[in-house]
């Protein structure tokens, strides 16, 4: 294809050497009849009416995400393009990829919308930590630090909630010494830094000090009591005693396999209290974190449905392992692998989210011996309300 414009006329929107890898790299596999620089610069100019001109923006962005090393920064047209496309997305979390690779500033204001937008998941937690590099992080202070925090405040610090990032373990501790903070947001840092076992003394101390608010303890009180450093667990026994519904401890599962239960009670433990949905999908509701529930009656005996509840680390099913990573700034991530490359790895906890670790970041790795799934269940639950859960449980079979 020949242009008719000439080079010299048409001012170019990337700069020459990016046009070049662009029309021998990419241009081709996107079926655009464009092979002089002329034609790519016709093709990438400004001055377009706006719906000819989203569809270039996104083509040229679609061309710098397939190359690496570009300042979109260096060139007000390109970076002017790029902003253009993003403003097309929306609320599109696919802006996330974009951002992060072109490295696109001035977005802190926006990317915190977002995450409060999107709610508790792996896109809400990347804008949020993502805003923060962009210096997020005051602010972000400012209004969690409120007496009175509003609507968009509480979904933001249930998403902060979710980071291990260290700026953001340093905060968790800030609002917990203050005093004029509510205790809503409170709550929320305190549980924040129990997923990071570094901190698990730490929350000890302030327990000791009697800066935790009642709700946290018994929030955190189950991980503390089942940790792996021996001090830390006599010291939980005795701060976050758990809550029993009865004084009898449970009878051995043989007695409870022949207890009749009322699976519409199950039901209810299963979406509530018990907290299975947040991890376990049965069809498409739940989330995607432990092996799906959808046919579990069919697979499991009454005997091993009540073993996998009261004993989750005794057998953990294959691809279901957890690790623990560590990175430079001893941010600890615990969750399933989702993915283990040359780059870096990738863990998905027991909320959902996905934390990836770049590998020159990673400082070490291990495999856990214990389960994501809380090995505590039954105290959250009456005798008979674990009864249910399993009669429920057993009706989810094979159509």
């Amino acid at each position: 294809m020949k242009s008719n414009l000439s080079t010299s006329t048409i001012p170019p929107i990337l700069p020459k050497t990016h046009m070049n890898r662009i029309t021998k790299k990419l241009l081709p596999s996107l079926g655009l009849a464009i092979v002089s620089t002329a034609s790519l610069l016709q093709y990438t100019c400004a001055a377009f009416p706006d719906t000819e001109q989203a569809r270039r923006d996104k083509i040229v962005v679609e061309a710098l995400m397939r190359l690496d090393g570009v300042d979109i920064h260096s060139d007000p047209k390109l970076e002017k393009a790029v902003q253009r496309h993003l403003s097309e997305l929306k609320n599109d979390p696919s802006q996330l990829k974009i951002i992060q690779k072109l490295k696109v500033t001035g977005l802190s204001e926006r990317l915190v919308d977002l995450a409060a937008l999107w709610g508790e998941n792996t896109q809400s937690v990347q804008a949020l930590e993502l805003a923060m590099e962009q210096g997020a992080l005051s602010g972000l202070a400012k209004s969690l630090m409120a007496k009175e925090p509003d609507d968009r405040t509480l979904a933001l610090s249930r998403v902060l909630m979710l980071s291990s990032k260290k700026p953001v373990q340093d905060l968790r501790l800030a609002l917990i010494d203050d005093n004029n903070v509510s205790k809503a947001i409170k709550v929320d840092a305190v549980v924040g830094l129990s997923k990071s076992k570094g901190l698990h003394g730490r929350l000890i101390e302030l327990a000791n000090a009697n800066k935790l608010p009642g709700e946290a303890k018994i929030l955190i009180g189950a991980t503390l009591r089942n940790s792996e450093d021996a001090e830390i667990k006599k010291a939980a026994i005795e701060l976050f005693p758990p809550i029993k519904s009865s004084q009898n401890p449970l009878p051995p599962i043989e007695v409870l396999v022949k207890k009749n239960g009322n699976a519409s009670e199950g039901k209810k433990l299963y979406n509530g209290v018990a907290t299975c949905s947040q991890c376990h999908q049965v069809g498409t509701e739940g989330k995607n974190v432990g092996p799906a529930l959808t046919e579990i009656g069919s697979k499991l005996s009454k005997e091993a449905m009540y073993a996998s509840i009261l004993a989750p680390s005794a057998g953990i099913s294959h691809n279901y392992e957890s690790f623990a990573a560590r990175t430079d700034e001893d941010e600890i991530v615990v969750g399933l692998m989702v993915s283990d490359t040359t780059e870096g790895v990738t863990l998905k906890d027991a909320k959902g989210i996905e934390r990836s670790i770049k590998r020159a970041n990673l400082a070490e790795m291990k495999k856990q011996e214990k389960s994501l799934m809380p090995e505590n269940l039954q105290e959250t639950m009456s005798e008979q309300g674990l009864v249910d859960l399993v009669e429920f449980l057993m009706l989810l079979k094979k159509p």
